[in-house]
């Protein structure tokens, strides 16, 4: 870089450094400023990791900074506010660079870098990797609050890892990675073969990670250190653990739940050391244990009734003993029985009384000592299921309160894109049947109980209550809660749902075999409600709704018990909604804002009778939108999306919100474009974000911000004709319908504006280039370029110049993809910063072409772009004030170079024709739509201009078929 056109890189980004095997020559200067430490950093350019006391510097810069002189400096440097990094000339780093970043409003802004670890879910280390860190649990994750530890736990920490097999840098730069693998899901202690294949799945990756880590790090001396440890700990993982995963598996179980024993005992210091939390991943073994434990005292008054029972059956044998010598005592009292017998008879007879008089008296006093035994046995029982019925009260409440109110709330976020394990419902349906189980058995003893009471009734001592009937409605309302609530619908219906359109659903009664349900397996019925109808189900017992609000097709089914898994459920796979009845509107109100829900019923009955136990179960889905038309599903989707991530447990249907921090929904549309394109957003993609709501810059600070529904997807924003919503939700279907490789890959900028993107272009290599969504080209995304002036008539060094090309649509794409057309295109060089386009590009081109005759005599051909620079019809943007209005550029995205797919093309014969392709005309109104007289009013939610762009097509039949004037296909014989 010499001579007067070479650029000063002190602004530049940190990733504009040559971070690529590329042979592209980089800045110097920005190679000594711009040095990104991920920890602690030496004065003589070299890096250290964190690592034992003994071994720091004494002239390390971490350890100057270090507000703390005393011993174990590296636990004190671990904490937050003492990880600053800083840069050979005590610069200090930009602080989102540093793992411990924690936002600060007026910190300087990271760049992307070009690499897919931004996708990876331990994304705590610092831009060096390609990556920002995920705001995912931002705050609650067990390391960040680990850093927050005093001196002495930390010292704890420190030692803890010191002195097992897994390095602290491991723990520190894999923290999400590491906290997010489901080791509850692992036995390590009585491992089955699906435990052990699970345990080598997670080592074989962490493996992986490690390695993949250490190639991304630059090949400057201050990593060299990281990228040795890091390819060490792999080998020595591979080596040590890949025939024993089990024992690395044990290792982090073990370190993750002192952590968060330390952290209980630290966040809660009145607790006792008993009362500290076992480790979330052993959630089930916790939960199983308190089962257990009801499970022994269910055995133990077991016993009990046992007991009773052999203690009435001896007091009914003798009071049975006693009735026959009361009958032998009258007999020989009776004057008749006496008038028949001699005198010396009648002496035996009187022998014979007194003898069954005293025996009489015995028996009495037998019987009521028995008597007080059996009523004290009867109130200890009836205390002992008291105490019983109240410890499996907390078990239901765990479990069905707690357990499966979060795995429901798990699954709606699931319809936003979160992660989700589905195998959690095996353990819910383990722990449900479990208590299920004893619940069942306690209602039989006290049924038992009562049995006994009614055989001999007994009048109980004075200030003693009969509970027994107590008890039995008590175990039945627990027992009717229990089967009532794990009615569960396991696959939702789709929540945007068209009419017409088939789709399924699966429901479940997690009680499984366990009541005999299965041996006469109950109908299940589905049929569509309105949100009032959902209320008034919700307001209590026997007001179901009278008549649904539609027609569903295959809606009624048997369910099906399935003897492997142990599961008793019903799938709906051909269900149809063939009509639906709206309310009226609600102010501004749009259709796609009204909300429906799947309601499943049925009944059957438990007991040796059928009148015994008469249960009705009904369960809904989540809320569903109703379309008939695919130009609703943008509105749809965000009324679902909203609805999903803001809804609060246990709300009255379906009510939510009206605005939300921007914070949360800024975390909403980061896992939804996530879950679609592999990749989430930056932090500049949502500072960018919050200014296309709010105004301002990228470096303001939009925390503390709310954001209303009417601003999210009613209102247009600014200037626009778009909401923001449909604005963000285009850009995404594009990405994820032809993107998602250069996306996933951090080959694409795209939440970026056209300001910052010229200010990122203008320090470059001329040709070096970055793609952008466009600002008002909805669902369309351009590529932003440097070049000359070729106005400028300095023979030195021309003036730099920034180009925006139109923006492409998906329809560009189906004709010819991006890959592709970025490679016909000369002027384009690098990729942002420095990137060969080619090194970039390469691998997502599809399009091969062989200009040999084929056997049928035809040559084969291609569609090739071509842009013409000297056909420009607008001036560029000046680099030297890129945000000063231009001559004859208006401020929206011009078409600086007409690309294939200029919206106004030029036939052979100078005449312009629109370009069609820039509209979706899929779906449009009046042509193959399902529209009746009842939908009229819906025609207020469907794209107008795409209604009339279809109605000029059908009117004029005379447009020409190369509407795509700079796409040609090459010559070709026939």
């Amino acid at each position: 870089m010499e001579g007067a056109c070479s650029y000063t890189a002190l602004h530049s980004p940190p990733c504009s450094t040559n971070m690529y095997n590329t042979g592209q020559p980089s800045c110097e200067i920005v190679y000594r400023r711009v040095k990104i430490e991920p920890d602690i950093c030496y004065q003589s350019n070299g890096y250290m990791p964190p690592m034992a006391p003994d071994r720091f510097s004494e002239n390390s810069c971490r350890q100057s900074q270090c507000q703390y002189s005393g011993p174990d400096r590296q636990v004190n440097c671990m904490t937050q506010e003492n990880s600053t990094s800083c840069y050979p000339d005590r610069t200090n780093s930009c602080s989102k660079m540093s793992p411990h970043f924690s936002g600060p409003p007026d910190s300087p802004p990271s760049y992307p870098s070009h690499s897919g670890y931004d996708n990876s879910m331990s994304s705590s280390m610092s831009c060096v990797f390609g990556m920002q860190r995920s705001k995912k649990n931002q705050g609650m994750s067990i390391w960040a609050r680990t850093q927050k530890l005093p001196q002495d736990k930390l010292k704890h920490v420190s030692n803890l890892y010191e002195g097992s097999q897994i390095p602290i840098e491991v723990r520190h730069y894999f923290a999400e990675w590491i906290e997010e693998q489901p080791w509850g899901q692992i036995d390590e202690n009585n491992p089955s073969q699906q435990d052990q294949m699970f345990a080598q799945q997670i080592v074989q990756k962490l493996i992986e990670e490690l390695e993949n880590r250490a190639m991304e790090l630059p090949q400057q001396n201050q990593y060299f250190l990281l990228r040795l440890k890091f390819q060490d700990v792999a080998n020595q993982f591979r080596t040590q653990y890949s025939q024993n995963p089990m024992e690395l598996v044990q290792i982090f179980k073990r370190n993750l739940a002192m952590e968060e024993t330390l952290l209980h005992q630290h966040e809660n210091p009145d607790a006792s050391p008993i009362e500290a939390p076992m480790p979330a991943f052993d959630k089930d073994k916790l939960i199983m244990a308190k089962i257990d434990g009801v499970g022994a005292k269910v055995n133990d008054s077991d016993k009990l009734v046992k007991e009773l029972t052999q203690k009435q059956e001896v007091f009914t044998i003798n009071y049975q003993k006693q009735l026959q010598i009361n009958s032998q005592i009258n007999q020989t009292q009776s004057e008749r029985y006496l008038a028949t017998l001699s005198p010396e008879e009648i002496q035996r007879v009187t022998e014979a009384r007194k003898t069954l008089e005293k025996q009489k008296k015995d028996f009495e006093t037998v019987l009521s000592k028995g008597a007080q035994t059996i009523i004290s046995a009867r109130l200890e029982i009836a205390d002992t299921l008291s105490k019983n019925f109240d410890d499996l009260e907390e078990v239901r409440q765990l479990v069905v309160d707690q357990e499966l109110i979060d795995w429901k709330r798990k699954q709606q976020l699931a319809g936003n894109g979160a992660p989700f394990n589905p195998s959690l419902l095996e353990n819910l349906q383990k722990w449900v049947e479990s208590t299920v189980d004893l619940v069942w058995r306690s209602r039989q003893q006290v049924l038992k109980l009562e049995g006994l009471c009614s055989r001999i009734p007994l009048q109980l001592p004075d200030g003693k209550e009969d509970v027994v009937s107590k008890l039995n409605n008590k175990i039945t309302g627990i027992l009717s809660s229990i089967v009532t609530s794990t009615f569960i619908v396991e696959h939702q219906p789709p929540q945007v749902l068209k009419r017409d359109s088939r789709f399924s659903a699966r429901v479940r009664l997690l009680v499984g075999g366990r009541l005999t349900i299965h041996l006469t397996p109950p109908t299940v019925t589905a049929s569509i409600i309105s949100e009032a109808q959902a209320k008034l189900l919700l307001r209590g017992p026997n007001r179901h709704p009278d008549n649904c609000c539609g027609k569903i097709l295959n809606n009624s089914g048997l369910m099906e018990f399935h003897q492997q898994k142990g599961e008793l459920s019903i799938e709906f796979r051909n269900m149809i909604l063939k009509s639906i009845k709206r309310a009226e509107k609600r102010g501004t109100e749009a259709v796609t804002e009204e909300k429906f829900c799947i309601l499943f019923q049925s009944s059957f009955h438990l007991g040796m009778t059928v009148n015994e136990l008469q249960f009705e179960v009904w369960t809904i889905s989540l809320p569903v939108v109703v379309t008939v038309h695919g130009n609703q599903e943008c509105n749809a989707v965000a009324t679902v999306l909203w609805d999903n991530q803001f809804s609060e447990p246990g709300r009255m249907p379906f009510v939510v919100p009206e605005q939300v921090p921007w914070p949360e929904l800024v975390k909403m549309l980061d896992v939804k474009f996530r879950s679609l394109t592999e990749r989430g957003l930056t932090h500049e993609n949502k500072q960018y974000l919050a200014t296309k709501l709010f105004g301002g810059t990228i470096d303001d600070n939009f925390s503390s911000k709310m954001v209303s529904w009417s601003a999210f997807n009613r209102d247009p924003l600014p200037n626009r004709s778009h909401t923001f919503w449909e604005w963000f939700y285009q850009a995404m279907k594009l990405t994820k319908e032809h993107l998602r490789g250069p996306w996933k890959e951090g080959f694409i900028n795209g939440f970026i504006s056209k300001q910052d993107s010229q200010r990122l272009l203008e320090k470059c290599h001329l040709g070096t280039f970055l793609l952008r969504f466009s600002d008002n080209f909805i669902g369309g995304i351009t590529i932003a370029w440097l070049a000359e002036d070729r106005n400028d008539s300095s023979s030195f060094c021309r003036k730099k110049q920034i180009w925006n090309l139109q923006p492409f649509s998906a329809k560009d794409f189906q004709i010819l993809g991006l890959a592709e057309r970025i490679n016909d295109l000369p002027q384009l060089h690098f990729l942002y910063p420095d990137i060969p386009k080619q090194a970039a590009f390469a691998r997502f081109m599809t399009q091969t072409t062989h200009h040999t005759a084929t056997a049928d005599g035809y040559v084969q051909h291609k569609i090739q772009m071509r842009c013409d620079t000297a056909d420009m019809n607008g001036s560029p943007v000046a680099s030297e004030n890129p945000q000063t209005p231009q001559p004859g550029i208006s401020d929206h995205d011009s078409p600086l170079m007409s690309p294939s797919n200029a919206v106004n093309s030029t036939t052979g014969d100078g005449t312009n024709y629109m370009d069609m392709d820039q509209y979706d005309l899929q779906e449009l109104p009046g042509i193959g739509m399902d529209y009746t007289a009842d939908n009229v009013f819906e025609l207020n939610d469907i794209n107008l201009s795409n209604f009339l762009v279809e109605a000029a097509m059908n009117f004029s039949n005379n447009v020409p078929s190369n509407l795509n004037g700079n796409i040609s296909n090459m010559d070709s014989s026939t």
